[in-house]
């Protein structure tokens, strides 16, 4: 037996070398010269006999997820199937760090106990069975990759929530994961970096910490009684509650006085909430002073960071950001807001999507196609009720061609066999420009004549689209560094015919959905849940 077994180790060893040679020189090497190891490997190596087992039944027996085994076990095979995180029956330092890190991953919104780490119940050292080192070896393996997955892409796919969201997650490699933190001299930093990089998450985080070492202590701020709504220079025994509320100096003199530093205070929390800043407690004040309705703010964080994983990792030096929640479209240059005005976004019947995308064409003076829906669910109706098409063309399908048609003939025309469209003019529905960024959603940024529903705090009111309040400013701040057109020679070309220009560069634009993000002043800034996505995406996230 002993002479076997020497004869059968001498002959790997001398294979292996030949092998070696052979691919060196660049040459194929030939099956019949490829020794079969799978008969006597654990003869010459058990541990690695016992890594290339568990590899092959790590996704029966638990270890392994499904979608990662096949990178897992391809980056074991390129280190011979030899342990990574345990040297000689021992974590090894990075094994421990790593360990310790992942289990406070909810610093960072994720949750530990999607790791497997027992490490706890083993301690450091191993019972020295070939089997219980692999075992361990690939279940740490597992949680790192598991980690990085989840730190990059989230834990939730958008896609499970709606058909209205179209970001498109991409994740991390299994093998590559392996290969640069175990390779790396900053294990736990290489990890840990596969958080999104931007500062908006890092300030959420901070964010979370604070509010999350603030809920160890009873929160004893007394409630603001309800009241007739409080103007500035009234006196009311509600003012020591609101200035207790707001955590400001209560007032040596006149106590009671709404007096300047008491409006202040509430005109900062104002914006806080996303309220008008006027300086009147009234019932929407009121309720956000006393925190009636909202929802946990350390869950509308962790939404709200899970959120930042599915945006792209690179934005852009310079894009346009939409964010639905705020009704405000925001120009970045360098990462810093250049630009900001207000928007109209869709109702909650008609929600506007969220996805990133480039802006390719700016159209003035632009026709409006109608949407099927909007003429099945809206036009047709109203012409059937009585009301006209005036200022519309109509065309109807006759005998496979779309002609055009007396708008008040469709009334018993099949509304999938007409198309509808509005000439530009003063009465047009996208006003005087539209921003085109080619979308599945057919959705775009453009002017409209109705600029009284600017003047509200809440503006879902669109079909879908995004309204821009000030679009030629707008124009202007977009088009600030082309050379080939500027924002003020679009606007000379208003009143004539549809005019495309197609931009040599094109613009990311996001169209986002958060509620709750720290502003440059390091104040938490929240909004209200308009579409209710921050519900679906805690319960998807099992956080309610």
């Amino acid at each position: 037996m002993r002479l076997l077994l020497g004869a059968l180790i001498a002959s790997t060893v001398a294979g292996a070398a030949d092998a070696a040679q052979v691919r060196a020189r660049g040459e194929v090497l030939p099956g019949p010269i490829a020794p079969d190891f799978s008969d006597y490997v654990a003869l010459s190596d058990p541990l690695a006999a016992a890594v290339a087992e568990g590899l092959a039944s790590g996704v029966a027996d638990g270890v392994l997820d499904k979608r990662d085994a096949a990178a897992i076990t391809a980056f074991y095979a390129e280190r011979g199937d030899q342990p990574v995180w345990i040297v000689d029956g021992r974590l090894t330092p990075a094994a421990l760090d790593l360990i310790a890190r992942i289990e406070r991953a909810d610093e960072d919104g994720l949750d530990p106990s999607a790791y497997r780490l027992p490490w706890k119940e083993v301690g450091l050292h191993f019972q020295s069975t070939p089997a219980r080192i692999a075992h361990y070896d690939l279940e740490l393996s597992q949680a790192v990759v598991s980690y990085a997955t989840q730190a990059y892409g989230g834990r939730v796919s958008p896609a499970k929530l709606g058909s209205n969201f179209g970001y498109e997650i991409v994740v991390p490699d299994a093998d590559d994961v392996l290969g640069l933190v175990s390779g790396s001299t900053d294990p736990v930093g290489t990890l840990v970096a596969y958080n999104p990089p931007q500062p908006e998450f890092a300030a959420l985080k901070a964010e979370l910490a604070r509010l999350r070492a603030a809920d160890a202590t009873e929160d004893t701020r007394p409630l603001v009684p309800d009241g007739a709504l409080l103007k500035p220079g009234m006196s009311d025994p509600r003012v020591p509650v609101i200035r207790a509320r707001l955590e400001i100096p209560a007032a040596t003199v006149e106590p009671d006085l709404y007096d300047e530093s008491a409006v202040a205070a509430v005109e900062d929390f104002q914006r806080a909430a996303g309220l008008r800043p006027d300086g009147m407690v009234g019932r929407n004040t009121l309720a956000a002073l006393n925190q009636r309705g909202a929802a946990d703010p350390v869950q509308t964080i962790l939404v709200n960071m899970e959120r930042w994983r599915w945006m792209p990792r690179y934005l852009g030096d310079f894009y346009v950001r939409v964010n639905i929640p705020e009704y405000e479209l925001d120009i970045y240059r360098g990462g810093e807001v250049a630009y900001t005005t207000r928007v109209v976004v869709g109702k909650v019947g008609s929600q506007t999507p969220i996805f990133s995308d480039e802006m390719e064409h700016i159209v003035v003076n632009p026709y409006w196609n109608v949407p099927a829906s909007i003429i099945r669910n809206e036009l047709l109706p109203a012409v059937r009720n009585g009301s006209g098409l005036r200022g519309y063309q109509v065309y109807a399908n006759i005998k496979g061609k779309y002609r055009a048609v007396d708008p008040r003939s469709v009334r018993n025309i099949d509304a999938r066999k007409i198309q509808i469209r509005q000439p530009p003019g003063a009465r047009n529905a996208l006003g005087q420009v539209k921003f085109l960024f080619p979308n599945r959603y057919d959705v775009y940024l453009h002017d409209t004549p109705s600029k009284s529903l600017f003047d509200r705090d809440t503006r879902a009111f669109s079909h879908g689209c995004v309204r821009v309040m000030n679009p030629w400013d707008f124009a202007e701040a977009l088009l600030s560094d082309s050379d080939q057109v500027s924002g003020a020679q679009l606007k000379k070309r208003v009143g004539g015919g549809e005019s495309w220009v197609n931009l040599d560069r094109h613009i990311p634009v996001h169209i986002t959905y958060f509620t709750a993000w720290v502003d440059k002043d390091g104040v938490l800034q929240s909004r209200t849940d308009v579409y209710g996505h921050d519900k679906r995406l805690a319960a998807a996230l099992g956080l309610s």
